[in-house]
């Protein structure tokens, strides 16, 4: 005798309105963990920067300033430590500031060392902003055939169209804390209050519609000459307020002195009192190139 009995079994009207359904469901969850994650790298960013703001004030209280923007050497033209490598051991990094003699040897020096060798190349965390992902690999950059490791966060050089040596009579723009090659400023130099000036920022390196790239280096610039060149120089330690930020000119190459970031809106920059701000990216250009400014005297606006 036959079962009366029917066997269950989804039609395909069915299924196919499951994977709906499940499509849906991803579609809209989707944005929420991209800026879930976005958050934790924006948050992993601002660390970074504090832990660089803090070191700044360690460097400060042992040396009575803030580092300069590189290490001049004699000749001028050839690279030159930045004040990131100057910063190391007080980002706990002293066995690597150490291995690399920095301010014992010359960065071309160290390079020929073999702790040069395997050292300079390397990404280092306290310099990566996690939402840049290629401050991880390896420049193009070299001094003595090595090349250098990228960071995400040049400091704050001043308001000129590009970033300046102050040494080199461009006293009109390079007003940030980080424009000498001789003397770091410190805060007694800061006359428009540690609040009110900032100290690093970011710049990733890769610019969408661009087919060059820009490199930040946190171990020095190639050259310690240069700063009227967008390819060299200042460029590879510093950046500039002259532009709207996370903007870029296709016929003006000094857009690559300026700061930009991956995060969506803005930009994060740290200040001279030891405060991380997420800065947006329509921020009123008048205040943005005063906070640049550590001694102009200009009222502020809101940021």
């Amino acid at each position: 005798m036959k079962s009366s009995r029917k066997q269950s079994a989804f039609t395909l009207v069915e299924l196919l309105v499951v994977i709906a359904i499940i499509g849906v469901l991803i579609a809209l969850l989707l944005p929420a963990v991209q800026q879930a994650r976005e958050a934790a790298r924006r948050m992993s960013c601002s660390n970074n920067q504090k832990q660089l703001a803090l070191a700044m004030h360690n460097y400060h209280d042992s040396l009575g300033s803030f580092p300069p923007m590189v290490v001049k050497p004699n000749p001028t033209t050839t690279p030159a430590w930045a004040w990131s490598a100057l910063i190391l051991p007080m980002l706990e990094q002293g066995n690597i500031h150490e291995s690399l003699q920095v301010g014992k040897l010359t960065l071309t020096a160290s390079a020929g060392t073999t702790n040069g060798k395997n050292i300079l190349g390397l990404p280092l965390e306290a310099f990566t902003c996690p939402s840049d992902a290629r401050a991880s690999e390896v420049s193009p950059r070299a001094v003595a055939g090595v090349k250098l490791g990228l960071s995400s966060y040049p400091a704050v050089n001043g308001t000129g169209q590009r970033a300046y040596y102050y040494d080199q009579g461009a006293t009109n723009y390079a007003s940030g804390i980080f424009t000498d090659r001789v003397k770091g400023y410190s805060f007694r130099d800061i006359t428009d209050g540690s609040s009110n000036t900032m100290l690093i920022g970011e710049r990733h390196d890769k610019i969408p519609g661009f087919v060059n790239e820009t490199y930040t280096l946190w171990a020095g610039t190639t050259s310690a000459e240069m700063d009227d060149s967008g390819y060299y120089g200042s460029l590879e330690v510093a950046g500039s307020t002259g532009f709207p930020m996370n903007e870029w000119e296709d016929t003006n190459w000094q857009f690559r002195h300026w700061f930009r970031s991956l995060h969506p809106g803005g930009v994060m920059f740290s200040f001279a009192d030891g405060s991380v701000h997420f800065l947006s990216e329509t921020i009123d250009m008048t205040t943005y190139q005063n906070l640049s400014n550590r001694s102009d005297g200009k009222i502020l606006g809101d940021y």
